[in-house]
């Protein structure tokens, strides 16, 4: 589906803040970021991946629509994938020195009712890391605990990029609200922890 983007000439490219839509006559293709369940020590933790659906049928934009490209033709496309990770889960020292601290210092009668409460927190945590899916750095993690992710696409739209991938494992593409089109260089720059394919 992507692939039948490149060489296109959309009418539009919009966001809708996790969505890019191309709009055409006819139909639009939308790109969509979607949370799905992560391979890690957490239950909780998500890998935010895109999804692209074809709508026959034709776009209309809601309220928080915004422009992003008109009319300019799509001279490649590149998918980008990064490798996501999570580390092992760590104890904090400072933490846990701070729950001693504030023990002491409230002391007295309250200190058993204060105890439990700590008792059912954790002091401990895991980092969510991403990196290039062939680099030395993935070649050492845990693979019970790394998600390979396809996270979006890159537009050629002239001498311009349109980065339409999620970044940073984060949600949506704000990014695209603030400055939609980079040059080559804020490209590169922008892909030191992605892969394009």
């Amino acid at each position: 589906m992507l692939q039948r983007l490149n060489n296109s000439k959309p009418i539009r490219i919009w966001t809708e803040f996790i969505k890019v839509i191309f709009e055409f006559e006819q139909y639009y293709v939308e790109l969509e970021c979607v949370p799905k369940i992560a391979s890690s020590q957490n239950r909780a933790d998500e890998a935010m991946t895109v999804e692209v659906r074809k709508h026959n049928k034709q776009y209309l934009p809601c309220n928080n629509a915004k422009v992003l490209v008109e009319n300019k033709p799509i001279t490649d496309i590149k998918c980008v994938r990064t490798l996501l990770y999570f580390t092992d889960s760590m104890t904090s020292p400072d933490l846990d020195a701070h729950w001693n601290k504030i023990l002491s210092i409230i002391g007295g009668t309250t200190e058993r009712k204060i105890k439990k409460i700590f008792e059912e927190s954790s002091s401990s945590y895991h980092d969510q890391i991403i990196c290039k899916p062939n680099s030395e750095e993935s070649k050492k993690v845990k693979e019970a605990y790394s998600n390979l992710i396809d996270v979006g696409i890159i537009l050629s739209i002239g001498d311009k990029f349109l980065p339409a991938f999620v970044r940073g494992n984060g949600y949506g593409f704000a990014h695209l609200e603030r400055r939609p089109l980079i040059t080559r260089e804020e490209l590169t720059e922008e892909l030191t922890k992605y892969e394009l394919n």
